[in-house]
């Protein structure tokens, strides 16, 4: 799925065509489209660098229409909710960000373990596990005394 798919199908508007993503060295392009998928979302997230020299690969060359995606932007491509409440620093929250598994990615595979520990006999140390919504947003997957 493409960035644009994925943010028409959460609803979101991407007014951008192109984006800056920081190269980890300017042997890297640093502009992509948001017609392709997402590389992989970094926990760095820098304005365009006047130095930046084009690379033959970046889907546009640098211009007023081009930018880095907001921290929000890169929190949906991560799949969290509207309703996550981020706190701390800008660089806090765009580490928080970067090293973050997809929330849905999560969910499927907490969604798969319950599953897998449900249809077996795996004793799990007398505890039982409980997948519960913990809200609209969220899965939890828990390990219960019994």
């Amino acid at each position: 799925m493409t960035i644009r798919q994925y943010f028409n199908s959460i609803g979101k508007a991407l007014n951008v065509d192109h984006y800056y993503r920081h190269p980890r060295s300017y042997q890297r392009r640093g502009v992509f489209s948001v017609d392709e998928p997402s590389p992989t979302v970094r926990g760095v997230n820098r304005p365009i660098s006047k130095t930046y020299q084009p690379h033959p690969g970046d889907s546009a060359l640098v211009s007023s229409n081009v930018r880095p995606l907001t921290t929000i932007e890169r929190s949906y491509l991560q799949t969290f909710p509207d309703n996550f409440l981020f706190q701390g620093s800008k660089t806090a929250l765009e580490q928080l960000i970067g090293n973050a598994v997809p929330v849905k990615l999560a969910e499927y595979v907490a969604r798969c373990l319950a599953r897998y520990i449900e249809d077996s006999d795996v004793n799990v140390s007398q505890k039982e596990v409980r997948l519960e919504q913990v809200d609209t947003s969220f899965i939890q997957l828990s390990l219960i005394d019994v």
